[in-house]
């Protein structure tokens, strides 16, 4: 005699819901690993700026010998640094507005080099470990840190995960969605409940953190888009009217030269210190001035370059505190700035894009709310794998009843 065979258990039938549901849940498999990495080593890197001077701060200052001291002329300390370094040729140097600050100097990439304005003295950084190591966060960031004929490989990855993270934003948003309003609905996936264990933490955890960090991954995800693929960089220059420029990099800001006039015969160029006053002078609120060392070429071109310097002024958006300037090199006068207000509508938004990702564009507390919601998604990506290992243990032990 046959034994009865346990009744199949009835499908559920297909809904939106479902659908919509089961692509997330597959898009977070898919995607999940790289999201962890990106988000880990963005929470690494976004404090670069302040991590550095954190690490130099001990060589970057100075004391000064006296209260309103004179500083040595910018000629006499690259004489300096060029003696004391031979090695070390510098190509621009920072300085900076308090009188106990060091001036930075730079060969290329290579730098800084701290040197005393008051006396010459060079100090080496301390920084260069934590510098590569943020390097190497940035490289893993960006294109998981593949090299050579990988390297395309790399950005694709990382561009093709970002898209499917802001999928996963949107899904998760109307998944969240309760079927019923009610407190005792919203109360789980509002705030965090105490006591729930297992795949009620998780589920807990994943729907309070994905809701309150939403908005932030949003901007996060939607702004890493644009950066990771050319169609993305092209969007904002087009729906501005505009043609989209070819670097996707620092080198999208860059314009014209500026002509300098033409000096009268057998003029001489003037001390770099009287450009670096003429830029303090015309913005008083200064933080640093950046300026290009001139080149032996170009001290012996026929047609002179303009002085190439950068000042940059309180503002919590970088773009906006750092103002390009161009300056005569016969008489230190400015000759052209070129203000963020000034730029095209398309360029705005391209840089306004960059700092939404890193959360630079509101400076510190802009840089703090990004890395928690880059917090945040790690735990979403453990607790959705976590939810989704149940859900597979738990169809497993179900089919095993059946066999």
């Amino acid at each position: 005699m046959s034994q009865p065979q346990p009744a199949k258990a009835a499908r559920r039938p297909f809904s939106f819901r479902r659908l919509i549901f089961w692509g997330h849940l597959i898009l977070g498999i898919v995607t999940g690993v790289v999201v962890f990495i990106m988000s880990a080593t963005g929470i690494a890197i976004a404090f670069e700026e302040e991590m550095l001077a954190w690490a130099d701060r001990e060589v970057s200052h100075v004391s000064p010998p006296a209260e309103a001291a004179a500083r040595l002329p910018v000629e006499a300390l690259v004489e300096r640094v060029t003696a004391a370094h031979p090695d070390f040729v510098p190509t621009s140097i920072t300085v900076f507005s308090e009188p106990d600050h060091a001036h930075a100097f730079y060969a290329g990439r290579e730098g800084p080099l701290y040197v005393n304005p008051y006396t010459g003295e060079t100090r080496e950084s301390e920084a260069h470990d934590l510098h590569h190591f943020i390097h190497y966060m940035e490289e893993w960031h960006r294109w998981l840190a593949m090299e050579g004929d990988a390297f395309p490989v790399g950005r694709m990855i990382t561009g093709v995960a970002n898209i499917g993270f802001l999928l996963l934003c949107i899904s998760g948003l109307y998944l969240w969605l309760p079927r019923r309003w009610s407190w005792r609905a919203l109360r789980p996936i509002l705030w965090f409940v105490k006591g729930y264990k297992g795949k009620a933490r998780d589920y807990n955890w994943h729907n309070v953190l994905g809701f309150w960090s939403l908005p932030v991954l949003v901007v996060l995800a939607a702004t890493a888009v644009v950066i990771s693929f050319r169609w993305g960089h092209n969007l904002p220059f087009q729906l501005a009217g505009e043609t989209p420029p070819e670097a996707r990099n620092y080198g999208m800001m860059r314009t014209p030269p500026a002509e300098v006039p033409t000096p009268p015969e057998g003029a001489q160029r003037v001390p770099l210190d009287v450009a670096l006053t003429e830029v303090s002078n015309a913005y008083p609120e200064w933080v640093n001035i950046g300026l290009e060392l001139p080149t032996p070429e170009q001290l012996a071109a026929e047609t002179p370059d303009p002085l190439h310097l950068g000042v940059t002024v309180p503002d919590y958006m970088p773009s906006r505190a750092y103002i390009p300037i161009e300056s005569d090199p016969f008489t230190g006068t400015i000759l052209k700035t070129t203000h963020f207000e000034t730029r095209s509508p398309g360029l705005q938004a391209r840089v306004w894009i960059r700092f939404l990702h890193t959360g630079g564009a509101f400076g510190f507390w802009g840089k703090l709310i990004a890395s928690i919601a880059c917090l945040a998604s790690l735990v979403l990506v453990y607790t959705g794998f976590a939810l989704t290992w149940r859900r597979w243990l738990r169809s497993q032990k179900k089919k095993a009843k059946t066999a």
